[in-house]
């Protein structure tokens, strides 16, 4: 039960997040132009690989802490190892500051001065992940979401019409978010001296290919964003980034499952529970990709400026059933069983592929469209690799192949032949009927469930 309350409170909070991203992926293009929201999602572009500057010290400290309860933890390392950590990106980011100011670039110097507070803040937040204590994971990010999207609010009323505003209101949130997480760390601490060994490069060796990894993993889905942001233009860059940023909307609500399997598949072994929760997860992703429908509502009514994009769309939803089996089960498989070599590896030989097709694409046709043709490709064939070679007892039956054949064929007709209202109902009912034909099993386990889950509350009732 711990399982599904964690599941529910990141979902919450992924919740509040999406609204705060629906307003920077919708509202905000409609009152600024195509150009400066290029301009914009440029800077959260680059931003995004801000964490690669720790060098997988806060990876070594996710993978060290995972599964243990924070009562059990030595709090004098623990501070040590904050302390040195601070000092680690102090000088990574005062190191970087000087150059982009150096070069007079007012974009990288914004960069180089959030480095401290992102890495900062991602260290007490993989720690909270990692100790299950999801309440303050819960609310580090749900801060962050309101004062982004607040910010954001205000500079639309006031009429800011540059990306560079927008850039900077969105880099004192940042910083705002550290001093809460900051001083709440040093409540945890407090009374306590820093003390032990911590050398750094024994974290970062350790954290490193957990790093890399979850580097090669954005890229090997963003790959296209950095073709579009090299070959085409500042334009076309905005609307490839609206499609993505639509698709990130989606795995946001979606990922709050992962972000608390880690710490339960810590403590646990158990393959029937996991191909049960991948199984689930191929249905609910499927079920996510009927948010297209919406979606196309939304930009043909309100930012036509933004119909070419549509397509790019429509093709990235179709990957989000493997996406987040992907992301929630195997990447989570790859560090509890402590295979991070494994997983660099893999997603190094995954990264070469994608870069070979993107590349191609781009050479043959230089088409947005058909670059993300190829990340999905990409990401059918990863799955597959994924569930029949690296972790065999994922290996699906004939059932799942006919559930995603028949997904696939739902949504293109869905999308290609009917208006949005009827494509939407025809979509949703056809992967729901799909759903409860096939797998029968899941359905009866979750009803199961659910009735114990309601007569757990009516014994807590009577009691009370």
């Amino acid at each position: 039960m711990q399982l599904i309350k964690d599941i529910f409170r990141v979902a919450a909070t992924n919740i509040i997040t999406l609204v705060s991203n629906v307003i920077i992926g919708i509202i905000l293009p409609i009152y600024i132009s195509v150009a400066e929201y290029g301009e914009y999602r440029s800077f959260l572009f680059y931003a995004s690989y801000i964490g690669l500057l720790h060098f997988g010290f806060i990876d070594a400290i996710y993978l060290k802490y995972g599964g243990i309860t924070k009562e059990t933890i030595n709090k004098t390392i623990l501070k040590k190892e904050h302390v040195i950590f601070l000092i680690y990106q102090t000088i990574i980011s005062f190191s970087l500051l000087l150059i982009a100011v150096y070069f007079e670039n007012p974009f990288f110097i914004i960069l180089s001065l959030i480095i401290l507070p992102n890495n900062i803040a991602s260290f007490h937040k993989l720690f909270y992940q990692a100790t299950g204590q999801f309440k303050k994971y819960a609310f580090a990010n749900i801060m962050q979401a309101i004062l982004n999207m607040s910010s954001i609010i205000c500079l639309i009323f006031l009429d800011f019409e540059f990306a560079l505003n927008y850039i900077i209101v969105t880099s004192i949130v940042y910083f705002m978010v550290l001093l809460v997480v900051e001083k709440d760390f040093y409540s945890f601490v407090r009374g306590v001296k820093a003390k032990g060994k911590v050398n750094i490069l024994s974290y970062n060796k350790i954290g490193i290919f957990v790093l890399i990894g979850n580097i090669c993993a954005m890229l090997i889905t963003n790959i296209g964003l950095w073709m579009v942001q090299f070959f085409f233009t500042i334009e076309d860059f905005a609307q490839y980034a609206f499609a993505v940023s639509m698709m990130n909307m989606i795995l946001l609500g979606l990922n709050a499952v992962g972000l608390t399997l880690y710490n339960y598949m810590a403590k646990r072994d158990d393959e029937n529970k996991i191909i049960f929760i991948k199984e689930s997860l191929l249905v609910i992703g499927a079920l996510a990709g009927s948010a297209y429908f919406v979606v196309k509502l939304i930009v043909n009514y309100f930012l036509p400026d933004y119909r070419e994009s549509l397509t790019i769309i429509a093709i990235s939803f179709c990957m989000i059933p493997y996406l987040i089996v992907i992301n929630i089960i195997v990447i989570n498989l790859y560090k509890v069983q402590k295979k991070q070599q494994r997983y660099f590896e893999v997603v190094i030989k995954i990264l070469i592929l994608s870069i070979f097709l993107n590349a191609f694409s781009v050479i043959f046709y230089k088409s947005m469209q058909t670059l993300t043709i190829a990340t999905l490709i990409v990401m059918v064939l990863w799955y597959i690799y994924s569930t029949h070679v690296e972790f065999p007892f994922l290996k699906g039956n004939k059932k799942e192949l006919v559930f995603l054949m028949l997904h696939a064929g739902f949504f293109y007709f869905s999308v290609n032949y009917f208006e949005w209202m009827v494509g939407l109902i025809l979509y949703i009912f056809g992967v729901l009927i799909s759903a409860i034909v096939l797998y029968s099993s899941n359905n009866k386990y979750l009803i199961k469930k659910i009735i114990s889950f309601k007569k757990s509350i009516s014994i807590v009732e009577r009691e009370l």
